[in-house]
């Protein structure tokens, strides 16, 4: 039974492994797109030779929108409530 067990807990940490190693080859492809790399690339401040980077201050991020509450925010009624808030 201990054999089967850590067995289980193996092919678990298997699975996690290859979704996390699908996920890096997906992005690891989107970055092969010039689009994508440039995109990337901007938002880790980089900018093109020429151009003029700007440092803009002083601009409040706005705060995340609320997470439902187990009430609500689910099934149908949250659906509905959603469509209208």
């Amino acid at each position: 039974m201990r054999q089967k067990d850590q067995l289980r807990a193996e092919q678990v940490q298997l699975i996690e492994a290859r979704k996390i190693r699908d996920d890096l080859s997906r992005q690891i492809k989107a970055l092969s797109r010039d689009d994508v790399l440039e995109q990337r690339a901007r938002e880790l401040g980089m900018v093109r030779p020429g151009e003029t980077p700007y440092a803009v201050r002083g601009i409040a991020k706005p705060d995340p929108p609320a997470r439902p509450t187990a009430d609500e925010g689910t099934g149908v009624w949250g659906f509905i409530s959603g469509l209208f808030s």
